[in-house]
């Protein structure tokens, strides 16, 4: 279900021996197969807690609420422009397709771009439904970049955890940063640029698409098209 990379405890054969003998006595269902894979993994790690990452698989929101009643569902979002640059410059997804089949290049990405354009909508619409959840918060990455101490200190709140000065320098961690599928380069700190450096590269046509197509969405899930003050301050650093 997971790639367990950087998990110290996965490579523990206790885990191994502690899971087959759990799931050997489950009904195991998937839900129950995933509660222990969970269990197990916070309890030989040494934590109280676990958090799970699930990319793009906002439909399943309802599914993890039933499974685990006391959860905290952070649902992420940010402009469908900039998700659209990115998975069509992802190198290990779309990149790789068109270097595979280099004739079709053009057809490969406006499938990413379509497949972006319905997952927003669709993210917006599991919105709609989940906001009045008390274990449901929706956090704009845009939010997050034009003002880390606010967007953290908020989250902090929701997840029921202590906030401290540290999360402000994530570069100091140990969490391995993903490389920017524009760039190629794995930026650790908090950069606002991040978050509308995809205008250097959409074409105006894909720009003028998602535009039509996801702005209900947008409105839905907080975000106004360039009027967000994550542009303003992009644009001050850049004249700075």
């Amino acid at each position: 279900m997971w790639k367990f990379k950087g998990i110290e405890a996965a490579d523990d054969p206790r885990l191994l021996q502690a899971l087959a003998r759990r799931i050997k006595d489950s009904n195991r269902t998937i839900e129950s197969i995933v509660r222990i894979l969970l269990e197990e993994l916070t309890r030989f790690s040494g934590c109280s807690r676990a958090c799970v990452k699930f990319p793009v698989e906002v439909r399943h929101i309802p599914t993890l609420i039933r499974w685990f009643p006391d959860c905290r569902i952070v649902h992420i979002t940010r402009d469908p422009r900039a998700l659209s640059m990115s998975k069509s410059n992802d190198p290990s997804g779309t990149a790789s397709r068109v270097a595979a089949h280099p004739r079709l290049a053009w057809a490969i990405r406006k499938a990413a771009l379509a497949m972006v354009i319905a997952q927003y909508r669709q993210s917006a619409r599991i919105h709609q439904r989940c906001k009045r959840l008390d274990n449901y918060r929706l956090f704009r990455y845009e939010d997050l970049l034009a003002d880390p101490r606010k967007t953290l200190v908020e989250l902090c709140d929701f997840i029921q955890t202590d906030f401290i000065e540290e999360m402000l320098e994530p570069q100091r961690g140990r969490h391995e940063h993903q490389p920017s599928s524009l760039t190629g380069r794995q930026q650790k700190s908090f950069d606002s640029e991040a978050a509308v450096r995809w205008r250097r590269v959409i074409p105006a046509f894909d720009k003028a698409i998602i535009l039509a197509l996801t702005r209900r969405s947008m409105e839905q899930l907080g975000y106004s098209a360039d009027l967000h003050p994550i542009f303003r301050i992009a644009k001050e650093l850049q004249a700075s």
